[in-house]
C-alpha cells in the first residue's frame, strides 16, 4: 500500500520561529575561542618567549625646554642618557647578575636580585644612568657577565649648577613633569606637549655671577656662625627682578631624591618668622603716612615702655628721640610710643598695603602668606608689639618686596624671577617686566623713611655697612625665636637680619640677609650681618657699575685714542714695573746682562727686587702678573 506523505509534517512538532540554529551557536563559539587563543599566544610570546621581533618603533623626539639665567647661562636642560633594564627570561643566574651589576649602578645586590627574580617580563633597574655606568655595563656584557641586562635611550633633566639656585629651580620627576619651583610653575611653557616636539625656553631674572657671590658669602656665614640657615636676596628695586636668590644649606637638584623634604625647602618663600627690629621701618612709615607723626615729632623715652606686660625695653636709654632716632638706634620704646596715636584698624590696613599677610604672587609654588591677625583678634599689647616686629610673621621675599615701596616713591613692585619666555625658534612669547601693585605711602613719606634709614648707616646700628662714596639706607634686626619646648621667647635662639636700599639718591637695589640661629655668641644683625653685606658690596658696586661719589664722567665724541704704554728704562736702579701689561714687557727679554722672569698673565702685580734697588751685573728681576 502506498504511503501517504501529505500528513507526514504532522508527525513532529514545528520548530519555534525565534530559536537560533545550533550551527550558528557553534560557529560563534569557535570564533571567540580562536580570538582568545590568538591573544593568549601573542601575550605569551612576549612575556615568556622574548621581546617582539624588531622591537617597537621609536617615538617622535621630544625635549623639555631649558631654563636659563638672564645672560643665557644654562641652569636646567634635558639630557639623553640611558636606562638599564633586564629581560628576565634571558637572566639565567639572577644571583651572579646582581653581584656583577651592583657596584656599577650603586644599588645593593639584594635589591637587584629581588627585582630580577620577579615575574617574567622586563624590569627597569635604574633610570638615566651616567655615561660611565653605561660604558661599564657594555664592557661587562661583552665579557658575557650580564646576560639579559640591556640599555635603552632615556631622557633626563640635568642641572649644571648642581646645588646653586636649587631652591628656586626645583626639579623634575621620573615622569618628566616638574615637581617644585620653576620646573613646576613653568610646566605649561617648558613641557613639549603630548604630540612631541620641543618646549619653550624660560629665562630667569637671576644673574648667576651675582648668585655665586651671594651663595659664597651665605655659606661662609653659615659655617662661621654655625647657623641653621642663611638667606641672601638681591632685587632690582625698579623692576622687581630678583638678581640673586641665595638659600643655604641647599641640595643638588640632580640627586634631589637623596635629600629629605626639609632640605629641599624653598626658605625665602616658605619659612615664616617674626622679623624683629628690621620691621620698624614699615611701622614708622605707616604712622608717618597716617599723619600721626612727622620728622619733627619727638618721644621722651626712658629705656622702658610700661604700656605692655611685660614692659618693652631698649638696650639703653636714648632719651628724647624723633623718627630718625627710632630707626637709627632701633628703639623699641620709641616705636611702641609712636603706635599709641594710630588705631588698630588703620595700622592693620597699612601693613596689608605693604603686602604683609598675603603672598607676593611670585612664579614659584609653596609661597606662604605670613601671619597677620585681624585687629578684632588683637590683645592690648599687640599693636606696640607688632610695631617692633613681634606678633607678626613674614617671609624673606615678602619683606624684600615690601622694601620696594621706599625705593619707588611709595609704590609697591611685584617681585619677578621669570624674565621672559622664548619659543624654540627664538621668538619671544612673553615678557614679564615691571609690575606696580599699588601706592602704599606718599612719595614724601617714602623719602623721609629712606633718609632716616641712611642715618642708621652713618651713625647707628648699621654703621658697619658704610661704604666710601656710596649712600646706603639700612635697618638691622635681631629677633628672639620661640622656644618650642616652653612656647616663650628663647634666650639662646635668635634671627639676625639686615635690610639695605641703595644708592639713596636713586635707589636701584634692595638687599636682605637673614642668619637663622647663629651659635657662636654674637647674634645682633648689626654685628654679624652687616659685615657680610659690606663685603657683598665690594663685588656688586664694580660689577653693576654703581656710581660712587667723586667718580667723574667724561663725555667724548665716540672716538678713543689709546696712548701707547711706555716701558721705563733700566738704569742704575730697578724701575717700578707695577701696572704694566705683559705685552709691554717683552722688550725686556732682549736686554743683555739682566735676567727677566715673567710669571702669569695680565698686568704686573708684584716685582722682586723692589723699585729703586741698585742694578748689578747678572741681576734677576721677577715680575708676577695677575
Amino acid at each position: 500500500m502506498a504511503h501517504d506523505t501529505r500528513n507526514s509534517t504532522n508527525v513532529h512538532p514545528p520548530i519555534p520561529p525565534l530559536r537560533t540554529p545550533r550551527w550558528r551557536f557553534y560557529a560563534l563559539f569557535l570564533l571567540i575561542t580562536a580570538a582568545a587563543v590568538t591573544v593568549l599566544v601573542r601575550y605569551g610570546s612576549i612575556m615568556i618567549g622574548g621581546p617582539p621581533p624588531g622591537g617597537s618603533s621609536a617615538p617622535e623626539r621630544t625635549e623639555r625646554g631649558p631654563v636659563l639665567d638672564r645672560n643665557g647661562r644654562i641652569l636646567a636642560i634635558q639630557t639623553e642618557l640611558e636606562t638599564v633594564w633586564a629581560w628576565r627570561p634571558e637572566v639565567q643566574d639572577p644571583e651572579r647578575t646582581a653581584l656583577e651589576l651592583s657596584p656599577i649602578v650603586d644599588i645593593s645586590a639584594a635589591e637587584l636580585r629581588s627585582r630580577l627574580a620577579g615575574p617574567t617580563g622586563s624590569v627597569t633597574l635604574k633610570r638615566t644612568i651616567s655615561p660611565a655606568e653605561s660604558e661599564a655595563i657594555r664592557a661587562a656584557r661583552e665579557a658575557g657577565l650580564l646576560q639579559g641586562v640591556r640599555l635603552r635611550p632615556d631622557y633626563g633633566r640635568s642641572y649644571p649648577e648642581q646645588d646653586s639656585l636649587a631652591a628656586a629651580l626645583g626639579f623634575v620627576g621620573a615622569d618628566g613633569y616638574g615637581l617644585a619651583g620653576i620646573e613646576y610653575t613653568m610646566e605649561p611653557w617648558l613641557s613639549p606637549g603630548r604630540d612631541g616636539g620641543y618646549g619653550n625656553q624660560v629665562f630667569l631674572t637671576i644673574d648667576m655671577n651675582i648668585q655665586h657671590e651671594a651663595e659664597r658669602l651665605a655659606r661662609r656665614a653659615l659655617d662661621e656662625h654655625r647657623a641653621d640657615s642663611v638667606v641672601l636676596l638681591t632685587m632690582d628695586s625698579r623692576s622687581g627682578d630678583i638678581l640673586a636668590y641665595a638659600s643655604v644649606p641647599g641640595y643638588d637638584a640632580n640627586q634631589f631624591a637623596e635629600y629629605p623634604e626639609h632640605a629641599r625647602r624653598n626658605r625665602p618663600i616658605s619659612d615664616v618668622y617674626e622679623p624683629g627690629s628690621v620691621f620698624k621701618v614699615f611701622s614708622i612709615a605707616g604712622f608717618h603716612h597716617l599723619g600721626t607723626m612727622d620728622s619733627s615729632t619727638t618721644f621722651a623715652t626712658t629705656g622702658r615702655y610700661d604700656g605692655t606686660t611685660p614692659p618693652i625695653r631698649d638696650l639703653a636709654n636714648y632719651g628724647t628721640i624723633d623718627m630718625t632716632g627710632i630707626i637709627r638706634y632701633s628703639s623699641n620704646v620709641g616705636a611702641a610710643m609712636a603706635s599709641e596715636q594710630v588705631s588698630d584698624r588703620a595700622f592693620y590696613n597699612m601693613l596689608r598695603l605693604f603686602g604683609f599677610g598675603e603672598r607676593t604672587g611670585i612664579d614659584m609654588n609653596g609661597e606662604e602668606a605670613g601671619l597677620l591677625a585681624r585687629p578684632e583678634n588683637w590683645s592690648g599689647r599687640t599693636k606696640p608689639t607688632i610695631a617692633i616686629g613681634q606678633e607678626i610673621a613674614v617671609t624673606a621675599l615678602q619683606l624684600t618686596s615690601a622694601a620696594t615701596v621706599f625705593a619707588n616713591s611709595g609704590v609697591l613692585i611685584k617681585p619677578n624671577i621669570v624674565d621672559k619666555i622664548v619659543s624654540p625658534n627664538g621668538r619671544v612669547i612673553r615678557n614679564y617686566g615691571r609690575t606696580p601693585v599699588r601706592e602704599v605711602v606718599s612719595p614724601a613719606t617714602a623719602r623721609e623713611v629712606l633718609l632716616a634709614m641712611e642715618q642708621a648707616v652713618v651713625a647707628g646700628t648699621a654703621r658697619r655697612l658704610a661704604y666710601d662714596g656710596l649712600r646706603i639706607a639700612a635697618k638691622t634686626g635681631t629677633a628672639e625665636k620661640i622656644d618650642p619646648r616652653t612656647g616663650t621667647y628663647s634666650t639662646e635662639a635668635f634671627l639676625a637680619s639686615t635690610l639695605a636700599i641703595l644708592p639713596v639718591e636713586d635707589p636701584g637695589l634692595v638687599i636682605y640677609m637673614a642668619i637663622d640661629h647663629p651659635r657662636t655668641g654674637e647674634f645682633y644683625g648689626g654685628r654679624i650681618v652687616t659685615p657680610v653685606m659690606r663685603e657683598y658690596l665690594d663685588f656688586l658696586v664694580p660689577y653693576l657699575g654703581i656710581p660712587l661719589e667723586g667718580d667723574r664722567t667724561i663725555a667724548h665724541p665716540g672716538r678713543i685714542t689709546v696712548t701707547p704704554v711706555r716701558l721705563p728704562a733700566i738704569t742704575d736702579t730697578v724701575p717700578d714695573f707695577t701696572g704694566l701689561p705683559k705685552r709691554s714687557l717683552l722688550p725686556l727679554l732682549e736686554i743683555e746682562g739682566i735676567d727677566i722672569r715673567i710669571d702669569g698673565f695680565g698686568w704686573v702685580a708684584r716685582q722682586r727686587p723692589a723699585a729703586g734697588t741698585p742694578v748689578e751685573p747678572g741681576i734677576t728681576i721677577y715680575l708676577e702678573l695677575e
